[in-house]
């Protein structure tokens, strides 16, 4: 199974990690059983400290994951709104320029809103579909430059004031794109996965009697808050979703050709 798969889809991270870190609870806490080295309290105490030890390093690494993972759903959001307002300030600028070019860039404009749309609907799992809707985009942002170009006179300030905004809005396609692709790196998962196996194979084999809920809470706790980090780290997947309702009101309003 392909991991970034399973980190798209943020339930799936939570059954798995759950069943992996109670296995891990239960094998040493049969370990612990068998061997009988929980009755000696000196082995007792070294075990029980590196139980604590191993606890704080895995919530180190989660709390540094989560101020990895936060900056980047909230760059993601803000991204949405500025390629919202960089579309919408280009076509104020098309609406200045002389005909036929005005008429052409507009109808671009409004082509080039629903597939920016779904652009925030494709998955990076689907690296075909996501390519063709780069493809398409710049195709439309080739057209748009084509359409500024063919003005007679490129130096005029109407030109001037819609090329502006035209590159910004380039750009900012560019910069989602960038952020889309930004993701928590596998190997930062692999090792907060394993020490969350370490942390809770030593909680099992720290106890002296079975204790379901030693054994239980740990691996729910820990799922939980990988979860959290999946969804958050998903661009496109998961509850906490990007929303895209500043291109939605642009789509609307640019829906009737301006008269």
């Amino acid at each position: 199974m392909d991991v970034r798969f399973l980190l798209d889809r943020p339930w799936l991270v939570f059954v798995t990690v759950c069943i992996a870190l109670f296995t891990a609870a239960m094998a040493g806490y049969r370990l612990a059983l068998s061997t009988g080295i929980n009755d000696d309290s000196h082995h007792h105490e070294h075990i029980t400290s590196l139980r604590e030890g191993m606890f704080i390093l895995l919530g180190l690494l989660l709390g540094f994951s989560v101020a990895m993972v936060l900056p980047r759903f909230d760059q993601r959001t803000q991204l949405v709104i500025d390629e919202a307002n960089a579309i919408g300030t280009t076509m104020l600028g098309a609406e200045m320029l002389p005909e036929p070019q005005r008429g052409r860039a507009l109808e671009l404009l409004r082509q080039y809103i629903p597939v920016r749309l779904d652009f925030a609907k494709q998955s990076l799992l689907d690296r075909p579909a996501l390519d063709r809707q780069t493809q398409r985009t710049r195709a439309i942002q080739r057209q748009l430059w084509q359409q500024m170009v063919a003005v007679r006179d490129p130096q005029s300030t109407v030109i001037q004031t819609y090329i502006k905004p035209l590159t910004s809005m380039i750009e900012v396609a560019e910069e989602r794109m960038a952020a889309f692709e930004n993701r928590v790196p596998i190997t930062v998962w692999i090792i907060i996965f394993l020490v969350a196996v370490f942390q809770s194979f030593a909680t099992g084999y720290s106890l002296k009697r079975r204790f379901w809920f030693s054994l239980v809470m740990t691996p729910l706790v820990v799922a939980v808050v990988m979860a959290l980090l999946a969804d958050l780290d998903s661009p496109h997947g998961g509850l906490i979703t990007i929303k895209q309702n500043s291109m939605q009101r642009l789509a609307n309003d640019a829906g009737d050709p301006p008269r």
